[in-house]
Formats: C-alpha cells, sequence, structure tokens
C-alpha cells in the first residue's frame, strides 16, 4: 500500500474511536486535523495538542460555517461523529437526527461543492442497520433497523451513494467495538461486562441466544488506515462490514469466554430480553476486496481491560464521560 493522502480530517476525534484511528494515523505518518465539541472532555486529546502533526478544532458537526473551515485543504475525511448507541439517541432524538444524519448530509454536500481535488470520505456506519435476522447478512442484504440510531445511519447511508470526481464515498458498517481507548466507554457490551466481572465478580446475559459481531478498536483503526492506502477504485461507492467471521458471537458464548479469562466469576443467564437485536454478519467482502483481517478477539479485549481495571486506571468509572447515555 501507498500512502495516497497525507493531511486527514477525523470528525469525532476525541471520541472512543476516533482518539484511536487519531493515534494510530499519526503513528503511521499523517497528518491530522480533528473536529470535536469535546462532550466528553478534553483528555482525550490534550496529550496531542502539541504535536505540529495535529490541528484541532473545537466545534459542533452542525454548524456549516465548521465544516467549511474543517474540509479546506485536507485530502481525505474519516466522519466518526455521532449520537452513538440506541440509547444515547433515544434519550436525544432531535439531536441524533440533526447530528447523525442532516451534518453528514451537509459535510457531503460541501465537499462535492468545494472540493477540487478527489476526497475520500470515510464513514461510519453499523451493523446495527441489520437489526434482527435469522440468516447471515451481508451487505446486500435487507436492512431491517430497531432503533432511531440504525435509521439515522440507514439514511446517511443512503445520501452517500451518490458520487462525483471530486466526492468518493466509502460505507463502513462496524460490528459492536470493544478495548480501550484513551476516551473509554464503559457501555459497550464487552466493556461493561468486564467493569461489572471486576466490582460485581459476576456478569448477567440476556437472551443468550442472540448473535453479535464483536471488533477490537485497534482492528477498526487498522480497517479505516488501509481504506486511507488502498487505490480508490476499491472503495468508491463500496459498503463494507467490518469485523471478521470468528467475531460472531452467540451471546451465551461470551459467558465461556469471561469464565475462562476470569475464572472466579459469576456467569448468570436471564430469558429476559434488554436489547432486542440479533444478527450473524459475513465479512467475506472486506476480507476478500481489501484483504482485511482481525488481530485481537474478545478475550484479548477482556484481558486488557480487566488488566487496566486492576491497576486502578479507572477508579472513577461511574463518571459520566465513560458512557454516551444517562444512566
Amino acid at each position: 500500500m501507498q500512502k495516497i493522502n497525507r493531511k486527514i480530517l477525523i470528525t469525532g476525534g476525541g471520541g472512543y474511536l476516533g482518539s484511536v484511528v487519531v493515534r494510530k494515523l499519526l503513528k503511521a505518518g499523517y497528518t491530522i486535523r480533528v473536529l470535536d465539541n469535546l462532550v466528553y472532555g478534553v483528555n482525550t486529546i490534550e496529550g496531542l495538542l502539541n504535536n505540529p502533526k495535529v490541528e484541532f478544532i473545537k466545534g459542533d458537526v452542525r454548524n456549516v460555517e465548521t465544516l467549511k473551515k474543517a474540509i479546506e485543504g485536507v485530502d481525505s475525511i474519516i466522519h466518526l461523529a455521532a449520537i452513538v448507541g440506541d440509547p444515547a439517541c433515544a434519550q436525544r432524538e432531535e439531536v441524533a437526527t440533526e447530528t447523525n444524519y442532516i451534518a453528514t448530509l451537509k459535510l457531503a454536500d460541501l465537499v462535492s461543492k468545494y472540493s477540487k481535488d478527489a476526497i475520500r470520505f470515510i464513514y461510519a456506519s453499523t451493523c446495527s442497520v441489520y437489526g434482527i435476522g435469522s440468516d447471515v447478512v451481508d451487505e446486500q442484504s435487507q436492512l431491517n433497523p430497531v432503533s432511531l440510531y440504525a435509521r439515522t445511519k440507514i439514511n446517511a447511508e443512503k445520501m452517500l451513494n451518490i458520487t462525483n470526481s471530486c466526492f468518493i464515498p466509502c460505507i463502513m458498517r462496524l460490528s459492536t467495538l470493544y478495548g480501550l481507548s484513551p476516551r473509554m466507554r464503559f457501555d459497550l457490551l464487552i466493556n461493561e461486562f468486564t467493569l461489572s466481572a471486576f466490582n460485581e465478580k459476576e456478569i448477567t446475559i440476556y437472551a443468550g441466544e442472540r448473535w453479535r459481531p464483536f471488533i477490537h478498536i485497534d482492528d477498526v483503526a487498522r480497517a479505516f488506515q488501509m481504506c486511507l492506502e488502498v487505490p480508490i477504485s476499491k472503495i468508491k461507492a463500496k459498503i463494507f462490514n467490518v469485523g471478521s467471521d470468528s467475531e460472531n458471537y452467540d451471546l451465551s458464548k461470551i459467558g465461556e469466554y469471561f469464565e475462562r479469562q476470569i475464572p472466579d466469576i459469576q456467569v448468570n443467564f436471564t430469558e429476559q430480553i434488554k436489547d432486542v437485536r440479533s444478527y450473524k454478519v459475513s465479512f467475506r467482502k472486506i476480507k476478500g476486496e481489501l484483504g482485511f483481517k482481525t488481530e485481537k478477539n474478545v478475550e484479548d479485549g477482556i484481558r486488557e481491560i480487566y488488566y487496566s481495571l486492576q491497576h486502578g486506571n479507572f477508579r472513577d468509572y461511574r463518571d459520566k464521560k465513560y458512557y454516551n447515555h444517562s444512566r
């Protein structure tokens, strides 16, 4: 792969995923412009602000003037800024629609109108768009959203399917994330379970027969970097499920991994349903067309988070900064 693009705009670069992507691309030699409203605090990026390869814009993606400033002179855009997750969107429906859909529409429109060169626009969507399904789903499968979050992402996807010589969209449908981040989240399933295992010595799995794909946050960052470096023809106007076939899990299986990594915990099962989503996803396309393979698995994530908790890195784990929605 060649370094085709050098200056990258990352919207939401101070978030759970964004703060990992920023650091990975910096390490790879890119110059980064971060646009973030810092709703979860400045700690996630303050260690980067003196880096000459980092430019920071504090602002809201819903503001057109802020977007115009952000896209000036960049070679590629990784659009992560969003109200992420079903509960967070349900609590802030209007803001979620404005941020996840309308702001994405405005940003894409500005790029199409004002860019003079080809701009890669890599969009973070979600496998939650599949909702509920009994068969293995791929990028051509019918979508079945069961939440506002998924619907906002689908609406944005539909709008991004138009390309021109300067606007090169690529849609990345991400599996459920886990793993350590400078802006840690404890409202993601694996992360939440690990925190519960550490504090309470038990976890409770609801309706364990449901399926869900997972992916380590470091692997997602690699996938985004890959999309910056492969030839444009490989990503232009394409949709990729991001994950691995081996990381599709029947949730009851997750309990076994926790028992293996943390032998002194108790795993409880209940038929009560907290989340109706259930989908098993094919990742054949991203593996075949981009050569993407994950390097970590759920057990790696459990170990690293548990180790971090043991060493006192999150003594304030109840702080709202670790959660995308009010608890």
